[in-house]
């Protein structure tokens, strides 16, 4: 292919190639790197929603038992004797009820006196508060705040790691100025770790810490590891009665998959599509360059054939572009038959071509001439709607094409044309019948001309 082409496509062949890779190589990086990143940001989101599933587990097994334990400490608010002497039976129904709870206490002036149940805990029975600062602070700060606190995760004296809801018990409410103790409700911890799903969570490591607001430990980290908080993937708040925890968590990438693999299969498969297309934007080309020469152009005259015209005409008639003005000229050669039977079909192919060349020859650089099939010949003579100047036109490219004569073996031999025309000027017609008037027009004249000879 290359010998045959021009300098300037060989010019135009290297800038599209060149072009044609260095986009090739753009768009893949592009679609692969979107793809990857879509790919990534899916599975966040998706992780996200997990999580969130997991804050509203520990929000809401906090918040259901928190608000059972809630009656316990009115009871005991309402009649502080009444609840120790039926302290089992009291304290008994909101442990059966509630799903986490692990145990209750009752601490008048901050000592435990009564502890439900009572197996597993007898080393509590007794403790006194101000021994433990750090629980001590928590009983405070529900006094302080005259509702339930959320402590913890602390150790208990019995054994065991808690969230405990502090309930404060004033004997004076709604004064609360005079402070009898408190009710301890203690939450198994590790059972809301596991019912939360936050222990057998895949895809993110998680952290969880006190939130910054909090009096006491305000950002201390009781889960996990401290670096999920700094640049975390996920953030979302705990929701707690009187306060509020953080989760912290960042994105497990194994857990979304070998995303430079997968970056590395797309892009090879979008360098292999990118060469297939390549060459077959080559095949096509070339294909194309035969198909042009062969397929829209008469091999006989080398001019524009009935295809090209049928095309030509079906993109300006069919739409009804009425700027596209024209007239149509249907050119027969009058006795060709008798050449050919003469002088042989090589004397005629011969003066078929001499036509071409003087058809083409005496029309202006905006007409279109072609031959549509054996000794017929279409002109377009563009912008011309006037029938005098369409006639005067005939007239002349009919003198002149008739005026020069083919020497063929010694003779000369004087063309014969009949023309006819068919004006378009942006009318409702088809291509058919538009031919079909320039045809009809031209087989009037030929009636007309029927005894013309050629002159040999």
């Amino acid at each position: 292919m290359s010998s045959q082409m021009s300098q300037k496509e060989k010019l135009f062949f290297l800038l599209f190639t060149l072009v044609f890779f260095c986009l090739s190589v753009l768009i893949v990086n592009t679609v692969t790197q979107v793809f990857v990143a879509k790919e990534i940001n899916y599975k966040k989101e998706e992780i996200k929603g997990h999580l969130a599933l997991v804050r509203s587990n520990i929000e809401a097994i906090i918040f259901k038992d928190t608000y059972l334990a809630d009656s316990l400490a009115t009871v005991v608010t309402l009649d502080p004797a009444f609840a120790i002497k039926n302290w089992s039976m009291i304290a008994g129904k909101l442990v059966q009820k509630a799903q986490y709870v692990r145990n209750v206490g009752l601490a008048p002036d901050n000592i435990i006196s009564h502890i439900y149940p009572v197996a597993g805990n007898e080393s509590a029975i007794g403790f006194d508060f101000r021994t433990k600062p750090e629980q001590l602070k928590t009983v405070l700060l529900a006094k302080e705040l005259q509702g339930v606190y959320i402590a913890g995760p602390l150790e208990l004296v019995q054994g065991g790691v808690a969230i405990i809801a502090r309930y404060p018990i004033f004997s004076d409410y709604p004064t609360n100025l005079d402070y009898w103790g408190t009710v301890s409700v203690v939450i198994d911890y590790d059972k809301l770790l596991d019912k939360s799903g936050i222990k057998y969570f895949k895809g993110a490591s998680i952290s969880l810490r006190k939130h910054a607001e909090n009096l006491t430990n305000a950002g201390k980290i009781f889960y996990g590891d401290a670096d999920n908080f700094k640049q975390p993937d996920v953030e979302y708040p705990i929701n707690l009665p009187n306060g509020k925890w953080e989760l912290g968590a960042k994105v497990d990438m194994k857990s979304i998959g070998n995303m430079m693999l997968t970056q590395r299969i797309l892009n090879s498969l979008g360098g292999l599509t990118a060469i297939l297309a390549y060459i077959s934007i080559i095949l096509l080309y070339r294909n194309y360059k035969y198909a042009h020469t062969a397929a829209l152009h008469d091999e006989l005259t080398h001019l524009p054939n009935r295809r090209f015209m049928m095309n030509l005409l079906g993109r300006t008639v069919t739409k009804g572009d009425d700027k596209a003005l024209f007239t149509l000229l249907n050119v027969d050669l009058n006795d060709f038959k008798r050449v050919n039977d003469e002088l042989g079909h090589e004397a005629g192919d011969e003066l078929l071509r001499h036509v071409a060349r003087q058809l083409k020859e005496h029309i202006r650089a905006t007409d279109i001439v072609a031959r549509i099939g054996g000794d017929e010949f279409i002109v377009i003579l563009e912008g011309i709607t006037d029938e005098a100047m369409a006639a005067h036109v005939i007239q002349k490219l009919r003198y002149q094409v008739e005026a020069s004569a083919l020497t063929w073996a010694g003779k000369q031999l004087h063309p014969s044309l009949s023309i006819g025309r068919a004006i378009y000027a942006g009318q409702k017609i088809t291509v058919k019948q538009l031919l079909s008037e320039a045809d009809q027009a031209m087989y009037a004249e030929k009636q007309k001309r029927k005894h013309a000879d050629w002159v040999i």
